[in-house]
């Protein structure tokens, strides 16, 4: 679940769809589906076959990153079928905690793998893998961008919580 538009709707995933649906507050909690198998299949298409484990909101509002079970990060345009970006080059499945967060420019993506205890950096114009930051002696299980600010703060398994400033 992700709150947007200064808290007067907010986006979540329901498990086992193929949508994220949008509630506006403003509207009687109005709700909108969009597919998250893009507008490729027309619509038509209602399984995908992963589950977004969590929905995090760029710095300017325009797009959603998604992270997935199925060591897949996607970015989609905020309110459509539009996928934008597809990540790769990490490993999570259905027994692990994918997040991610934004920098507070929106440039680069960060998010954790099951293959190690380090953070992906991708950056979002090429959808490349462009650093990996040794991070924590465990897992990291959650993650937490400022957009006012160059900080990421995680948490891991090993019992630690690390603030990164001016990383990337």
């Amino acid at each position: 679940l992700v709150f947007r538009n200064e808290g007067k709707s907010f986006c979540l995933y329901e498990r086992d769809t193929s949508y994220l649906a949008y509630f506006d507050m403003t509207d009687e909690y109005k709700m909108t589906k969009c597919s998250l198998n893009g507008s490729v299949t027309g619509g038509f298409d209602d399984f995908v076959s992963f589950a977004v484990m969590q929905l995090s909101l760029s710095p300017n509002g325009k797009y959603l990153c998604a992270a997935t079970d199925a060591s897949r990060n996607i970015i989609i345009e905020v309110g459509t079928e539009n996928i934008i970006r597809d990540l790769y080059g990490h490993k999570n499945d259905g027994f692990s905690q994918p997040r991610v967060a934004w920098s507070s420019s929106g440039q680069y993506v960060f998010g954790n793998t099951q293959e190690g205890n380090y953070i992906c950096v991708w950056d979002v114009a090429s959808s490349a893998i462009v650093e990996k930051l040794d991070a924590h002696t465990g897992q990291i299980r959650d993650m937490y961008s400022s957009k006012f600010s160059d900080t990421l703060v995680t948490s891991s398994y090993d019992k630690t919580c690390k603030v990164w400033l001016n990383k990337i």
